[in-house]
């Protein structure tokens, strides 16, 4: 009976949350180590058209009071005021340094070959991967290093909070990380599992020679989710890789609005597995699980049971919402609109499938790319 199956799955979804909290613990205070004991970090932001949110990504660093810093930003030919703002802020602070990104040759995607340029040009001994929207609170890269330093970490993947206004961004962004705290996130960041890794554009903090070891962004020159892809080859060569939830210090708005939430979740959803068929087979008993309990509580013809079943699968499943929203500082009212999530997530994830399986495209900010089949 689909009913029951609906319900055990939300149990068992609400159970995972509790797993991967413990699989994603906060980020510890830093003890404050002296300046002597720090290793040299560079921040490498690579930046197109990002003219609206870069300034303040920047100036977070330069105003985290890490002492061993440089802020390297590979400004990936941009079309609008970016190289203006990033000269400006290399003007006034010698830490920063701009390099002018060129074309990725044949076989690269530009997101990965901006970060490769900035990583050969990089002096520091560890690197932090981040994205150009995301901003860190005063002590977070501190913190950081010294977790990564403790735990004896090649790569520490600092999960941030998503910053959301208004309704759309507010229902559909917490769907990133209700995805992994409701699921099997904690594969991810299990030791045995050589296939999967926990990374993210919010943070990325490899050791250099671990960085070097996996084979840099020359490896992942076709990688569409770069920053997972870099976490699992750093622990493929061998190094040890863990995330932790830096809800507290660590923020990125990374779309705004309905629109840009679809096309920039439609570029690269159908590439969280190595068979696109693979995404649209979970997406669609995703979509049946998920969205049954609440056409069946409401549909007349329902029998007791199915709706007693149902309406326990609902609560079930707002509930492990709300604790994942309460975990992830995401807003709570969301949860109540689960329904509405999973229908767009849903036509996201189709969409996506539909350029990645039959267009061999991906289309974006301006550079179209083609991509190769899979074998």
């Amino acid at each position: 009976m689909l009913a029951a199956l609906c319900a055990v799955v939300s149990a068992v979804s609400l159970l995972l949350v509790f797993v991967n909290r413990r699989a994603f613990p906060p980020l510890p205070e830093s003890p404050g180590p002296s300046s002597e004991d720090l290793p040299s970090v560079t921040v490498v932001i690579p930046a197109r058209n990002e003219e609206h949110s870069v300034s303040g990504a920047i100036r977070s660093h330069l105003d985290g009071g890490y002492p061993r810093l440089e802020v390297l930003v590979v400004d990936d030919r941009s079309t609008d005021r970016t190289p203006e703002v990033l000269a400006g802020l290399a003007a006034a602070d010698e830490r920063v340094r701009v390099i002018a990104g060129v074309e990725p040759p044949a076989g690269w995607l530009g997101k990965p070959h901006a970060l490769w340029q900035g990583a050969e040009a990089a002096r520091g001994a560890w690197l932090l991967f981040a994205d150009a929207d995301v901003v860190y609170a005063p002590g977070a890269l501190l913190r950081a290093v010294a977790h990564a330093r403790a735990k004896d970490l090649a790569l520490l993947c600092l999960l941030g909070r998503l910053e959301t206004r208004g309704f759309w961004e507010g229902v559909l962004m917490p769907n990133l990380y209700a995805s992994v705290y409701m699921g099997p996130g904690f594969l991810l960041v299990a030791d045995g599992n050589l296939r999967g890794g926990a990374g993210a554009g919010s943070g990325n903090l490899v050791r250099r020679d671990a960085y070097d070891a996996a084979g840099g962004h020359e490896t992942l020159r076709d990688a569409v989710v770069d920053d997972l892809a870099l976490a699992r080859e750093v622990k493929r060569t061998g190094g040890r890789t863990r995330a932790c939830a830096a809800f507290d210090c660590v923020t990125v708005r990374m779309y705004r609005g309905f629109r840009e939430i679809f096309r920039g979740f439609s570029k690269n959803v159908a590439w969280a597995f190595r068979n696109p068929w693979v995404v649209l087979a979970l997406v669609a008993v995703f979509a049946a699980i998920s969205l049954f309990p609440w056409v069946a509580v409401l549909a007349p013809g329902s029998g007791p049971a199915v709706r007693a079943l149902s309406a326990a699968a609902i609560l079930l499943t707002v509930a492990g919402r709300v604790l994942v929203a309460r975990t992830t500082r995401s807003p709570v009212w969301s949860a109540f609109f689960h329904p509405i999530m999973v229908a767009v997530w849903s036509a996201i994830a189709v969409v996506s499938f539909w350029r990645r399986a039959v267009l061999r495209r991906i289309v974006w900010r301006g550079r179209t790319t083609s991509v190769r089949s899979e074998e």
